[in-house]
């Protein structure tokens, strides 16, 4: 969903959300004042990150390998006991 941000003259900074790229254009009408609008631009947003962030944001998202003793005592499974004769448990 794209949006754009528009300054007005008289309001300031507002911003539209548009369902396609049909809503590019270089200036609109002000929703407050209904005045006309200037599109405002803004430098892109290129960072990079350091090579020791992203690998700890790496190992992050994988699983952690844990031994029995970490997990703790094994829980005991009961059954269930059906209500029904025909349910096999």
């Amino acid at each position: 969903m794209p949006n754009y941000t528009f300054r007005c003259p008289g309001c300031g900074e507002f911003t539209l959300f548009f369902n396609s790229m049909s809503g590019n254009r270089e200036n609109t009408e002000c929703p407050t004042c209904k005045s006309e609008a200037a599109r405002v631009y803004f430098a892109p947003h290129l960072f990079t990150l350091s090579r020791k962030l992203s690998s700890k944001i790496e190992k992050g998202m994988e699983p952690q390998r844990m031994t029995r003793d970490e997990l703790g005592a094994k829980q005991k499974q009961t059954k269930v006991k059906a209500n029904r004769p025909w349910q096999v448990g």
